[in-house]
């Protein structure tokens, strides 16, 4: 019970921070004070090692988001298959490394021939997000461009047309 107690503080800590789940393919860095808040939640949690059972670690770990939330390395995979091969993205995180942070895209032919490669480092990564359902600017004496609302509408037009939104259905 204390490591769901402990862990939940953990997500409601996160939320308070504004990192919530991972939205864009990039964890949340987390700033110091915030950080060593985490860090000893953790070592509370995992003493001693077995003192929970196996349902209850997936409880944590689903309820809270701890997986991604103050860890020190994040390496995320995910690969769909098309009709001309295999869409790798990858996501990168090291704490130590901030300056490494990076979301990586490569399309791979059938044989294994590298089509197209892409890499974005976090700036790119949050100021997308930003601009896509943000907003820019925040900060009135810098205010977004006039055709500012306009533009975002039309990018996230293409990106709909592209992939619609499905539609859910009631569980």
């Amino acid at each position: 019970m204390r490591i769901s107690c402990v862990m939940l503080s953990i997500a409601l800590i996160c939320c308070l921070a504004g990192c919530g789940p991972m939205i864009a393919p990039m964890p949340a860095r987390l700033d110091v004070d915030l950080q060593k808040q985490i860090d000893a939640e953790w070592e509370k949690s995992l003493t001693p090692i077995d003192k929970h059972d196996h349902q209850m670690w997936l409880d944590v770990f689903v309820g809270t988001g701890v997986y991604q939330h103050g860890v020190d390395k994040l390496y995320f995979r995910s690969e769909k298959s098309y009709s001309g091969g295999l869409v790798v993205m990858e996501v990168h995180f090291d704490r130590a490394l901030p300056n490494d942070d990076r979301f990586e895209v490569k399309v791979i032919d059938p044989n294994g021939k590298i089509l197209r490669a892409e890499r974005y480092g976090r700036e790119a990564v949050e100021k997308t997000y930003r601009e896509l359902f943000t907003g820019l600017s925040q900060d009135p004496a810098n205010p977004n461009p006039p055709d500012f609302a306009e533009k975002q509408a039309a990018r996230l037009a293409k990106i709909y047309e592209l992939f619609p939104k499905p539609v859910e259905k009631a569980k």
